[in-house]
């Protein structure tokens, strides 16, 4: 079901950076092959709204994933509009006591998001995976999709 390794992404302008709390650069985690899904989808999606303190807070994909207040979480930035986030007993980060996902202030910055900002959330269950689009992601995504469906043109 994983075929690729997606490298952990942080920008390194300033050596803050190199120490991120998202993980060093070296490692990675592998991402489910999500255009093989079967036909009957394995994703649970949820639209929801960072809090001020960077956090987002939805129950459902929470309980989807079987994550657990404390459960300890890895992040790694796929692009500067997706974070995927997978369980990880090393993960500097965990899931708040009431399961609300904190997203590390480096993966904000790099993916320009802001308190009140609404993320796409996409959980694969059956891999434990939960990926964190960006509007912008998921304006790319339409537009993908039109843009297909009419054989690329637009108007």
């Amino acid at each position: 079901m994983f075929e690729t390794f997606v490298p952990a992404v942080v920008p390194r302008s300033t050596s803050r950076a190199e120490r991120s709390p998202i993980g060093p650069a070296s490692r990675g985690m592998s991402l489910p092959r999500l255009a093989a899904l079967p036909d009957e989808t394995a994703m649970l999606y949820r639209i929801a709204a960072l809090d001020e303190r960077g956090r987002v807070a939805e129950q459902s994909v929470v309980r989807a994933l079987g994550w657990e207040p404390g459960q300890r979480l890895q992040f790694s930035l796929v692009s500067n509009t997706a974070v995927a986030v997978h369980p990880d007993a090393a993960g500097m980060f965990t899931l708040a006591r009431r399961g609300h996902i904190p997203l590390p202030v480096a993966a904000r910055r790099w993916c320009h998001l802001e308190a009140g900002d609404r993320v796409l959330l996409a959980a694969a269950a059956d891999s434990g995976v939960l990926i964190v689009y960006t509007a912008r992601a998921l304006d790319a995504m339409v537009t993908a999709f039109h843009s297909a469906m009419d054989g690329g043109v637009t108007s």
